[in-house]
């Protein structure tokens, strides 16, 4: 028994949502492989334990995802005491430095501090703080928004759609229509403008971009383990489906290209800077031949 779904490997959030599919389902079922099929439209998902096939299936998957609680590592005291700030008039606040000082830090912890997937993932993510193994260039939002604000807002979307009359080969494809920002994982709607891009706000217009939220929820955990290589032109990376099932731990390098195989199969895309700090990220194209190769060391 497996889990198949369908991908576009074309789409780098669809190939880093694959891969946050696999993590997830290898930390509850105590184990999982993953590969992706010949045709590398779709993705695979079974667990390492034959005896517990019965309970791994695509409908107790869903339901843990489901009832999961997000939080960021902000500790209770620390969200009430910000809560408490927020009540004050902003005048009492300017002209207080201690608390002025206090709430600007809370306010910081609340915009950048680690997400938490609790029971039963039980995951701590965090690689878009990470500058020094190269996951913080994959950070698409700006300094100022928040990135548990970004991560309620997919799941919210998620928890909304009705997943009992949704196959798992159309979960990474099924879209919503939601208030709530994106990631900008997902490369279809990567050329999709803010508000501050277009030149005009949305809202007045009731226009409303229509977003895959579990596709992009599952690439911010997928980035976690998983990376891409840098290559020697500027702003291109590289990512690569494997074929044969893979445990996370093995997946990691194979993704980005240090595990090879014959049947490999690699892809480049580029980031979009919509403004200075907002990036998102744009459709890949396939490698072949000698630049199957231009990559520079492991991130």
């Amino acid at each position: 028994m497996s889990i198949h779904i369908n991908v576009d490997p074309t789409n780098p959030g669809q190939f880093f949502a694959c891969c946050g599919l696999l993590e997830l389902a290898d930390r509850l079922w105590g184990g999982a492989e993953g590969w992706f099929e010949e045709d590398g439209l779709h993705f695979g998902l079974r667990p390492f334990d034959p005896q517990s096939m019965a309970d791994c299936n695509a409908a107790a998957f869903m339901d843990a995802f489901l009832r999961c609680h997000l939080t960021n590592t902000m500790t209770a005291s620390e969200l009430r005491r910000r809560e408490e700030l927020s009540t004050l008039p902003r005048a009492q606040i300017a002209s207080d430095s201690v608390l002025k000082a206090e709430k600007d830090a809370l306010d910081t912890l609340w915009r950048e501090a680690p997400i938490v997937f609790h029971k039963p993932f039980v995951l701590r993510l965090d690689w878009f703080a990470d500058e020094r193994a190269g996951g913080a260039t994959f950070k698409t939002w700006a300094g100022q928004q928040s990135v548990v604000d970004i991560a309620l807002g997919m799941k919210r979307a998620v928890d909304a759609l009705d997943w009992g009359t949704i196959p798992s080969l159309d979960w990474l494809r099924q879209r919503t229509q939601s208030d709530s920002l994106p990631f900008y994982f997902d490369s279809d709607i990567g050329n999709v403008g803010s508000d501050r891009d277009v030149g005009f706000s949305f809202d007045p217009l009731k226009i409303r971009v229509q977003t895959r939220p579990l596709a992009e929820l599952l690439a911010f955990v997928g980035l976690q383990r998983f990376r891409c290589m840098p290559m020697q032109l500027k702003n291109r990376y590289r990512y690569s489906l494997w074929f044969d099932p893979l445990s996370p731990e093995v997946a990691a390098p194979a993704a980005c290209g240090l595990v090879q195989s014959p049947r490999s199969r690699a892809f480049q895309f580029r980031l979009l800077y919509r403004t200075k700090y907002l990036k998102s990220f744009l459709p890949a194209t396939s490698l072949k031949g000698d630049d199957h190769e231009q990559f520079v060391g492991a991130v």
